[in-house]
C-alpha cells in the first residue's frame, strides 16, 4: 500500500471544490490489485462461452435487426456523436499516476451513445447514455474507458447477468429471424428476467434510481458518467468518473440531435477524476449494485472537446473506432469479476463486427 502525499484532490467533505494536500486525518493507504479479484468459476466460465457465441450470433444479425449498413455494437448501438479532443493532466499528481501518465496533454476520442441494443430510429431514447473514452498513446497503448450515466448494476451473480444477456440475444436474433420460434424463447427470457431484475430492489440501486428518475429529463451533458466496474491504476485500484461542467442546454427533444448542436456550437469541459479504493467495505471491487462511499479521489485532468472537433459518426471508419478497455495496458486493465465476463464479449463483439464491416480489429 501506498501513503498519499500532497496533491491535487477532492475530499468528499468539501463537494466539488479543488483543493491541495490533506491533514493527516485523511491519510490513507490504497487497496493493491490482486488477480483474485478477477477470478471466476468453472460454471461461470461455462457460462461465459454460450453468452459470447449469443453474442456472436447477435452482431451477424444486428444489421438486419437495427436495419442499418452495417453490423452493430452488441450494447450502446445508437451514435449520436464521435469527437476529438484533449486531456491537460493536472499538476501535482502522485508518482504512482505520474508513472502512468507522463505527459501534460494527451489526445483524446470521445463517443456519446444511447445503451440500447437495437438502434431506435424513431420515438424518444430511453435517457440510459454511454460517454466512452479513448485516451490515446498511455504507455504505448491507447487507454479505453466505457462510461454511463447509471453506473450501477442489477445484480451481482455472474451466471445471472451471462443467463439473461444469453436469453436476450437469442430472442432478438429469433424474434427477427422467426416470430414464431421466438415466441418459445419468451418465456425464458421472462424468467431470465425476473431473476436478474430482482436486485433492483436493493437499498442502494433504489436511492441511485431514484436520483436518476429525478434528473431523467437532464441534458445529455448534465449527468455525471462513470465506470459500472474498477480498473487498475498501476498496482492500485481505481473507478473513473467524467464530471462535465455546467453547459449551455439545448432545447431539442430528440437527444442524438441536441448532443450533435451542443458539439458544433460550443466546447465542452469536463474533470476527469480517479477515485481510489482503500476500503473494501466502504469502496467495494465486486459488489456494483453499490455505490462507492468516502473515496479519495484524484483529479486527473482536464478534458475538453473543442466545438466542432466532429468525426463523421455515419462514417464506417468512424462507426468502427471501438473502446474495448481489455486493449488497455496491463497497468489500466478492467478489475472484477463482473468486468472479466466482458473480456470475452467485447473480443468476440469487435471481432465479428470488424470482420464484417470488413475493417482492422482495432481502431
Amino acid at each position: 500500500m501506498v501513503k498519499l502525499q500532497s496533491y491535487v484532490i477532492y475530499p468528499q467533505s468539501v463537494g466539488n471544490s479543488c483543493c491541495s494536500g490533506f491533514g493527516k486525518n485523511m491519510m490513507r493507504e490504497f487497496v493493491p490489485y490482486t488477480p483474485e479479484m478477477d477470478r471466476l468459476s468453472s460454471d461461470e466460465k461455462k457460462d461465459l462461452g454460450r453468452a459470447a457465441r449469443s453474442v456472436k450470433q447477435f452482431i451477424i444479425s444486428s444489421a438486419a435487426i437495427s436495419k442499418v449498413p452495417y453490423a452493430t455494437r452488441d450494447a450502446h448501438s445508437k451514435t449520436y456523436a464521435v469527437a476529438k479532443g484533449t486531456l491537460n493532466l493536472a499538476e501535482n499528481l502522485p508518482d504512482f499516476v505520474k508513472e502512468i501518465f507522463t505527459r501534460e496533454k494527451y489526445e483524446v476520442t470521445a463517443r456519446f451513445s444511447n445503451a440500447n441494443l437495437v438502434i431506435n430510429k424513431a420515438g424518444t431514447d430511453i435517457p440510459l447514455y454511454g460517454f466512452s473514452l479513448k485516451i490515446h498513446d498511455v504507455a504505448g497503448e491507447d487507454a479505453n474507458f466505457p462510461l454511463v450515466n447509471f453506473p450501477l448494476f442489477p445484480t451481482n451473480s455472474v451466471s445471472d447477468f451471462l443467463k439473461f444477456f444469453t436469453a436476450v440475444n437469442h430472442y432478438l436474433v429469433a424474434k427477427h429471424d422467426n416470430f414464431v420460434v421466438a415466441a418459445f424463447d419468451l418465456p425464458l427470457l421472462l424468467a431470465r428476467s425476473v431473476k436478474l431484475f430482482g436486485g433492483l430492489f436493493s437499498f442502494d440501486v433504489l436511492k441511485k434510481s431514484a436520483g436518476y428518475l429525478s434528473k431523467r429529463k437532464n441534458f445529455f451533458f448534465n449527468f455525471k458518467y462513470s465506470g459500472i466496474g474498477c480498473y487498475r491504476i498501476g498496482d492500485y485500484v481505481m473507478k473513473l468518473e467524467l464530471r462535465p461542467q455546467p453547459v449551455k442546454e439545448i432545447k431539442e427533444k430528440n437527444t442524438g440531435n441536441a448532443v450533435l448542436d451542443y458539439l458544433t456550437n460550443y466546447d465542452l469541459n469536463c474533470d476527469l477524476v480517479l477515485k481510489m479504493c482503500s476500503d473494501p467495505e466502504k469502496q467495494p471491487i465486486n459488489d456494483l449494485m453499490k455505490e462507492w462511499e468516502d473515496a479519495t479521489e484524484i483529479l486527473l485532468g482536464k478534458i475538453t472537446l473543442p466545438a466542432n472537433h466532429l468525426l463523421d459518426a455515419m462514417a464506417p471508419e468512424t462507426e468502427q473506432i471501438n473502446f474495448n478497455p481489455f486493449y488497455n495496458p496491463e497497468i489500466l486493465q478492467p478489475v472484477g469479476r463482473m468486468q472479466q465476463t466482458r473480456k470475452k464479449i467485447y473480443d468476440i463483439s469487435v471481432r465479428t463486427r470488424n470482420l464484417i464491416n470488413q475493417k482492422p480489429t482495432q481502431s
